[in-house]
């Protein structure tokens, strides 16, 4: 599946005549990928897009040039591409020799010069969170002089080299010096050791060229011979926050249900809420925006991917990048199905499985009897796996009693566990988990483990509950034990089945109980029972919003995982009624939601798989419409 990647190039063409101005474009835009049309510049926000090609035609732009407009306008734009064409007709073999030559910006052809860029430094240190913490001040009036941006970073974080160029000093700091279409630019870095740059060198964007010495990077930008003024020793000194440029910026709210306004005051109409796990898409220039969030009294212009544009109380953000988003597996169809290797129709031909993303199994060591036998369970479920993941799925295993615990009679009968016999099952599972994720880890066939299945369950039919206590500690020995075989892999709890607000307060408090250092890679939830509007024969416990908040509220920045839902015990119901009930699903929490779920994922593959709704009926045969319907979704 195509990697999903965000837009950065926009390509402007003139509102009059626009489709004959379209239709001369096509061709470049089924040679290129994730191109964004603009229907002339008024009413787009090109600051969105990193790079901008402009058709120069009359009567498009402010006094009639591309790269005036653009770069009065809007700001975040780096690079303008303008193409000085008055017609269609004179578009179409600039755009054909860009074709042939595979040269989306035509930057073979640079005479005359027709690319821009403009001098940019990208956020220097692998520390996160971004945030600024003292402004570049160069006003007298407004109290000390200041010559840097100063920026959060930490101890021994890396310090990544902001704009291209070559090194010219290192010392107490490291300058290094660009040339940005015949300007110079001087960057300075300051708070560093362990310097990886030597005089001379040239560097590269994102290359690390030192540690950070302590909680504070300064950042210095000059522009010689005469650009900027002189201050405190240092001449052509200008605004650092001016040439800040984050690939994929976005904020997130650290509150749930965040208004956002018409207009930047509290006392402006209310035009929609944000939550702690949605990513906003800063309307501003990026340094400016740094410079608001998290202070008291600034308000940012946001975009939200529902839709809503508005104002926000920016001491309430936190900024950060879409790529430290919930989306675990870009480009991946999060739809997927539950296996099971000991059914006989519960393990088709990959071929089968048409577009789904993923494929879920249990992982039954115990064979019902208590073995441990982890090689022959490897050899039981290796070929499936391998063929599966040839064919392109993703893999979860879910872990369960039935890895280990099963038919032991120290632990027999479950409604009789103690907080002691748990402990004792704990440390040999963490010990089995371990030499289970080694197994699996030198193949790499395997994308994520769930440890444990639905122990918060309130009736113990398909799994073994226990507290939540004593979960955080089987969740944190577990995590380290297939941490410490498999670094790759991710990670996530258990389905957590007892209803939003009971699983989330069960998940809170596990997530007390573990170690600092611990997080799980996602949530997972079972919300059997639960659906959109319209369906309430399977939707009768409440919407499926309720448990995408009441969990996404408990760890914000990680994904969600659904690794069960459908429909439980109604084998006789009408597939065409199962099929709008699925689909509707899935086509909400994909626009609602989008990126949100890591995984979703159905129960079950075939009828007969315990109680779940299958796929296809228990000869293996599909059930029109579900299967093509859902597999298709």
């Amino acid at each position: 599946m195509p990697e999903n990647r965000v837009i950065s190039h926009a390509f402007v063409l003139p509102d009059r005549n626009f489709h004959e101005w379209l239709a001369v474009l096509r061709p470049y835009l089924e040679k290129f990928e994730r191109v964004a049309v603009a229907r002339s510049p008024a009413g787009n926000n090109l600051n969105r897009f990193r790079n901008v090609t402009a058709v120069d035609a009359p009567l498009t732009w402010w006094k009639d040039s591309a790269l005036t407009h653009i770069r009065r306008i809007y700001p975040s734009v780096v690079m303008v591409d303008v193409i000085d064409v008055e017609t269609p007709e004179a578009l179409a073999p600039i755009l054909r020799r860009r074709i042939e030559n595979d040269d989306r910006y035509g930057e073979r052809e640079d005479d005359p010069q027709h690319i821009f860029q403009r001098f940019v430094i990208e956020w220097p240190t692998s520390a996160r969170p971004i945030a600024a913490l003292a402004r570049f001040n160069a006003d007298d009036d407004r109290g000390a002089l200041h010559r840097s941006l100063d920026i959060l970073t930490h101890e021994d974080a890396e310090i990544l080299c902001a704009a291209a160029g070559r090194v010219t000093a290192v010392g107490d700091s490291v300058k290094v010096e660009s040339l940005v279409d015949n300007e110079r630019w001087i960057t300075t870095y300051e708070g560093l050791k362990n310097r990886h740059v030597a005089l001379g060198d040239e560097v590269e964007l994102g290359q690390v060229i030192a540690r950070a010495a302590g909680d504070v990077l300064g950042i210095i930008v000059q522009q010689p011979p005469n650009g900027g003024m002189r201050l405190l020793g240092l001449e052509n000194v200008v605004n650092p926050r001016d040439a800040i440029y984050i690939p994929q910026f976005r904020v997130r709210p650290l509150v749930d249900n965040l208004r956002v306004r018409k207009l930047p005051s509290a006392h402006a109409s209310i035009i929609g809420h944000v939550f702690s796990w949605h990513l906003l898409e800063p309307q501003e220039h990026h340094g400016r925006a740094i410079e608001k969030v998290g202070v008291e009294g600034s308000w940012l212009k946001v975009s939200s991917v529902s839709g809503i544009e508005g104002y926000t109380a920016a001491w309430y953000l936190r900024a950060t990048t879409l790529e430290e988003g919930q989306e675990a597996f870009p480009g991946v169809n999060p739809i997927g199905v539950n296996l099971d290797v000991y059914h006989p129709k519960g393990k088709p031909p990959a071929v089968r499985l048409g577009e789904l993303g993923w494929v879920r199994f249990g992982y039954n060591v115990s064979q019902w009897r208590g073995s441990e036998d982890i090689a022959a369970a490897f050899q039981r479920y290796a070929p499936y796996v391998e063929a599966y993941r040839e064919a392109g799925y993703r893999v979860i295993f879910t872990t369960s009693h039935q890895t280990y615990g099963e038919a032991k009679a120290e632990f027999s009968p479950w409604s009789q566990m103690t907080d002691t016999k748990w402990r004792l099952l704990i440390g040999r599972f963490a010990d089995m988990m371990e030499r289970i994720a080694a197994q699996w880890a030198e193949r790499e066939l395997v994308n994520a483990w769930q440890i444990w299945n639905e122990p918060d369950s309130l009736s113990a039919v398909a799994s073994v509950p226990l507290s939540a206590d004593n979960y955080g500690i089987m969740f944190d020995q577990v995590y380290r034990a297939i941490r410490s075989a498999d670094s790759g892999v991710h990670i996530v709890t258990a389905g957590f089945n007892s209803g939003p607000q009971r699983g989330s307060a069960y998940a809170r408090r596990m997530l007390q109980v573990m170690g600092d250092d611990i997080r799980p890679d996602g949530l997972a939830f079972h919300p059997y029972g639960r659906g959109v509007s319209g369906h309430p024969y399977y939707s009768m416990f409440g919407h499926i919003d309720e448990s995408v908040w009441a969990y996404s509220s408990v760890l914000p920045d990680k994904p969600l995982w659904i690794t069960e839902w459908g429909v439980l015990d109604r084998p006789n119901d009408n597939p065409a009624n199962i099929a709008r009930y699925a689909t509707d699903m899935i086509r909400y929490l994909k626009r609602q939601y989008p990126g949100r779920i890591a995984a979703l994922i159905w129960y079950a593959w075939a009828q007969g798989m315990h109680n779940g709704f299958g796929l296809v009926d228990r000869a293996g045969n599909p059930r029109p419409p579900l299967t093509e319907r859902f597999l298709s979704a």
